[in-house]
């Protein structure tokens, strides 16, 4: 990473990580008292959304709920807006929505114009809803994905490749010498996951449920050469599937897999290719990365319902 023009390598278990040459906050680092350059954020998350623009913020609470309160909505037409002086007010204690209606209503327009430009848009009030419509805003009918290694590492879960009930195939093909070993492509950790990797010569599969149930496939034989692996899950009901392994097209493990994650693997653990970074999704392989050790050059996945 550089920053102030000093270059600093970041490395993980003598990994090297993607480098970052731009950042918009390096300004402050050289001079801690420098003016805010920032001029416009915009805010939507969960219950909440508000606008930022030259110390002015207009905000809502959608139905004065917390964001864990998520089974209702109301319309969003009856929202009620605040605004704050942050420059002066930096706890918004008080509400100038009544003294400056106009300055309300322009920092709301100016909230439409980036909610349109960043999709933001349909508004859902319903928390399941919206989780549920997140694959549809990203990749509406995208059915075929391609990650390439190295570099996707650490992606938002919510934006990998949506596998979740449905059915679908993960398939790599790569040139196999029999010494190989380690993770091909992984999703998720401990509190739900999956993970394709290569360890003790053989092809693993492993679909982790809460971390009290795991589904797991493993080939019988160490395969060489230049070498198709695939995973297949077919949906068999509602969140409920089959899973089968295979090699060059022949089938080598299968298992019924019939309670699977509904909604979100891990709030923090991400989609890596190559890796399985922080707490790793199988325990055959705990408290390590596990890189892949060979060439690993790309893993398709493809939406097959």
């Amino acid at each position: 990473m550089e920053a102030a023009g000093i270059e600093r390598p970041e490395e993980y278990h003598g990994i090297k990580q993607p480098l970052f040459t731009e950042l918009p906050m390096n300004y402050s680092f050289d001079d801690a008292g420098a003016p805010n350059a920032k001029k416009v954020q915009y805010d939507k998350m969960f219950g909440k959304t508000a606008i930022w623009a030259d110390g002015c913020k207009a905000v809502t609470l959608h139905e004065k709920r917390m964001p864990w309160i998520v089974n209702f909505s109301t319309p969003f037409e009856d929202e009620v807006w605040e605004l704050y002086n942050v420059n002066e007010d930096f706890s918004e204690s008080t509400d100038l929505a009544e003294t400056f209606p106009e300055k309300l209503e322009e920092l709301k327009k100016l909230w439409d114009q980036k909610a349109v430009k960043n999709n933001v848009f349909p508004l859902c009030g319903d928390m399941i809803k919206r989780r549920a419509a997140i694959n549809n805003i990203l990749f509406g009918n995208q059915k075929k994905f391609v990650y390439f290694a190295p570099g996707a590492v650490r992606t938002a879960e919510k934006t990998s490749a949506p596998v979740k009930n449905r059915s679908h195939r993960i398939e790599t093909t790569i040139g196999l010498k029999g010494d190989e070993e380690g993770v091909i492509v992984s999703c998720g950790g401990m509190t739900g996951s999956y993970s394709r990797y290569i360890k003790s010569g053989k092809l693993q599969f492993d679909y982790n449920l809460l971390d009290g149930v795991h589904y797991h496939l493993t080939s019988r034989t160490r395969p060489k050469g230049n070498t198709d692996l695939k995973f297949n899950c077919k949906r068999t009901k509602l969140f409920g599937d089959t899973g089968k392994l295979y090699v060059n097209g022949a089938k080598v493990d299968e298992t019924g897999m019939p309670r699977m994650h509904i909604s979100t693997y891990s709030l923090a653990k991400t989609f890596d290719i190559g890796f399985d970074y922080r707490a790793q999704v199988d325990r055959d392989y705990e408290d390590r990365p596990f890189p892949f050790t060979g060439k690993l050059d790309r893993v398709r996945i493809a939406l097959t319902d």
